[in-house]
């Protein structure tokens, strides 16, 4: 009787533990512009955002910021339509972007930093991403 007890409590205390993560781990939003216009998502660990250009464009600009941010690439998948890219930090953190082509002028980009993510350093590369894509024209 007693191990039983000591199980549901057990069950209880992790359903509980898990309702709390997915409350508080949620998702957020990340302003990008002074004006409040521009805001990207930031869901569990995982920061998101359009940005003006195709997946190539895209990918070659990720792959541009991952050297002027110091970030050694241990990976470039391309194909026609979306992109992988993994660079590592002079840290030592995993940080993956995965690019989707939305259209013919803009990109889906997701950025994760490590497991839990890291949303000042996803939103530094975001920026110069942005950056890159800005100064060849986009697409």
């Amino acid at each position: 009787m007693k191990d039983v007890t000591i199980r549901k409590c057990s069950v209880s205390i992790a359903a509980s533990l898990a309702a709390l993560f997915v409350l508080v781990g949620g998702c957020s939003t990340v302003v990008l512009d002074k004006q409040g216009d521009m805001e990207a998502t930031y869901v569990a660990g995982e920061f998101r955002m359009l940005v003006n250009g195709n997946a190539a464009a895209a990918a070659s600009a990720t792959s541009t910021a991952f050297k002027q941010l110091g970030l050694y690439q241990l990976k470039f998948d391309q194909e026609t339509y979306k992109a992988s890219l993994t660079a590592r930090t002079p840290k030592d953190e995993k940080v993956t972007v995965n690019i989707a082509e939305v259209n013919s002028r803009q990109s889906s980009l997701s950025i994760r930093v490590n497991v839990l993510g890291d949303r000042s350093f996803s939103r530094r590369l975001y920026d110069q991403i942005d950056k890159n894509l800005s100064s060849r024209g986009g697409w």
